[in-house]
Parts: structure tokens; sequence; C-alpha cells
């Protein structure tokens, strides 16, 4: 009885144990979609209400290819900064109207400037890998924004994004989508700037 009572009590231990194996979820990622940030810095010097702000006259550095318009770049990163910096209730003012902090911005595209370069121009590299990316279709874009204390010469804060942009923007609809997730990337990228009121 002792041994009948025991083998039953072994088997329902034994059958009662199972073991499933997961797998991870794994999202499909377009390259497009990947991003990099990494950020350095003290945004505490702006207070509890910094509300003005002014696009830095002196720091707007571009460096992309030939196919890039650079007035139309520079047109559209200070758009989309405006709109974010709007959007969190920000004011933008002019330089003579005192603003509580200046953003200035810089943007590099492709091989026009290496990680490593820029590793020892700002002192960050998100690194972002361009492991399972066709290169042939995409190419690599880097944007930094700083926020600078309008006092000094040197940013407080600056924060740089990495991911990958299709190479090929020849119809608007291709450009609608390009200034679309420009203005996501400088959204997250001003995430830590404080929402106004």
């Amino acid at each position: 009885m002792k041994t009948c009572l025991l083998s039953l009590i072994l088997m329902m231990s034994v059958t009662a144990c199972t073991v499933t194996e997961e797998t991870p979820l794994q999202l499909p990622m377009t390259p497009e979609d990947r991003l990099t940030l990494v950020a350095s810095g003290d945004l505490r010097f702006l207070g509890d209400q910094p509300s003005r702000f002014a696009l830095h006259p002196g720091v707007a550095e571009l460096r992309v290819g030939d196919e890039v318009q650079p007035d139309a770049l520079k047109t559209r990163m200070r758009e989309a900064i405006q709109a974010v910096m709007l959007a969190k209730g920000y004011q933008e003012v002019s330089m003579s109207q005192s603003p509580d902090l200046l953003i200035g911005y810089g943007v590099a595209l492709g091989d026009k400037m290496s990680d490593s370069e820029i590793l020892q121009k700002v002192g960050l590299v998100p690194g972002a890998s361009n492991q399972g990316v066709d290169m042939g279709r995409y190419e690599k874009g880097t944007v930094l924004l700083m926020v600078f204390d309008p006092k000094l010469a040197s940013p407080r804060w600056q924060v740089l994004a990495q991911g990958f942009t299709p190479l090929s923007q020849d119809n608007a609809q291709a450009k609608e989508g390009t200034d679309s997730r420009l203005s996501r990337v400088i959204t997250k990228m001003l995430s830590e700037l404080p929402q106004q009121l």
C-alpha cells in the first residue's frame, strides 16, 4: 500500500511539471524606425519656469552631400524645433528679447562625418549599428541638438540621435514622410526639456 501510494505521488509530481519554451516577441523594425539617443549635461540651469527660447544664431552646422539642399534642410530643422518647442508651451523670441535658452543644431548624413569624428567634436556618440540595414538604400543620419544658457558660449545640455534615412527622396510623399520622421526625432530628443504650463 505504501509503495502504491508513493508511486502515485511520484507519478503526479512528474506529470504536473511541464516545460514550455517561449520565443521572444520580435517586431519587425524598418531601418527608418531605428533610433539611438544619447544625452549629456544638466538642464537645471533652466530653473522652474523657463518659457522663452530662440534658435542659436551661430550654431546650425550641416555635413551633408551635394544631393541635399542646405537651405531647405536648415529650414526643415528650424521648423521642426520650433514646432516641438511651441507644442511644449515655450514662446519663441528674438535674441534682443532675452530668451531663457538657446537651441543650436547640427546634422550629418552618410559618410560626411564618422562616429569617431562625432565623438571627437561632441564628446558623445550613439553608435547606431547598420547591421541588417541595406546601406545601398539607406544612409546613417546624425542629429545634434544643443541647449545653451544665453550667457555662456558652451552648451549646458546636448542630445545626439542617430538613425537611418532612405537615400531616395524624389517625390513629395517621400519628403512628407521624411518631415514627419524628423518631427518625431526632434520630439524624442527634446523630451527632457520641461513642459510649460
